[in-house]
């Protein structure tokens, strides 16, 4: 728990650091035309560890882990915008279950996260680097790889292979609504086409049997074309 708090405050440090040390060049930059104009976006995001509670003095904790995002949007001005977009990532974590004895278990293993959600955008004005804040609502499903039932076999002949057979798990899925607070940088380039985005999120997922509500905190980067 302390290495995640550890590693979770260098970093706040360091994008902090970065985002100041492009604002002070902010004044160079030209100005950019966003208004009335739709965007495409394909990003990546590294998600930070972070502690979740459960019943019963269950828990879990996950690592940091890379996801890969794909996005679009609507300018409305050059200040305000809209965007939706899917978030995937593969999370491993560490966990401690409890048997119908509420003897403890430890449990280790890695889930895969889908996130679709719509974002409320505001820029802090109309040059090529402005800051903004957003604001986003969605839905997350988490396939937790932990089976849950019998496993499924079907057979069939294949015209390479012959006669084949395979086997599947049902595993257990969680899904719940989820909310983000961002703030960041985005950089519009000089050919009126091509633009960056540099943020920190702060995820939180309503959970039914979680104690409270976890927040999951990402760093995310995002390169986008406008037309």
């Amino acid at each position: 728990m302390r290495n995640t708090k550890t590693l979770r405050t260098a970093t706040t440090r360091t994008v902090a650091a970065l985002i100041f040390a492009l604002l002070a060049i902010a004044p160079a930059a030209d100005a950019q035309d966003r208004e009335e104009r739709w965007e495409f976006s394909l990003g990546t995001f590294f998600q930070l560890g972070t502690t979740v509670d459960g019943q019963e003095g269950a828990g879990i904790e996950t690592d940091n882990n890379f996801g890969f995002s794909i996005g679009g949007g609507y300018n409305f001005t050059d200040n305000l915008a809209t965007t939706f977009g899917l978030q995937w990532a593969g999370v491993g974590y560490n966990a401690s279950a409890l048997d119908e004895d509420l003897n403890p278990v430890d449990i280790s293993g890695k889930y895969d996260s889908f996130t679709v959600s719509g974002n409320l955008v505001y820029y802090f004005g109309d040059g090529a680097l402005a800051p903004y804040v957003s604001a986003r609502i969605g839905w997350t499903w988490i396939d937790t790889n932990i089976p849950n039932g019998p496993p499924n076999t079907w057979c069939w002949w294949d015209p390479w292979w012959g006669y084949v057979c395979s086997t599947s798990y049902p595993t257990e899925t969680k899904n719940a609504f989820s909310y983000q607070a961002a703030l960041g940088l985005r950089y519009d380039f000089d050919n009126d086409m091509t633009f960056m985005r540099l943020g920190w999120t702060s995820q939180w997922m309503d959970f039914d049997n979680a104690s409270g509500t976890p927040r999951f905190d990402v760093i995310t980067l995002e390169i986008g074309w406008l037309f």
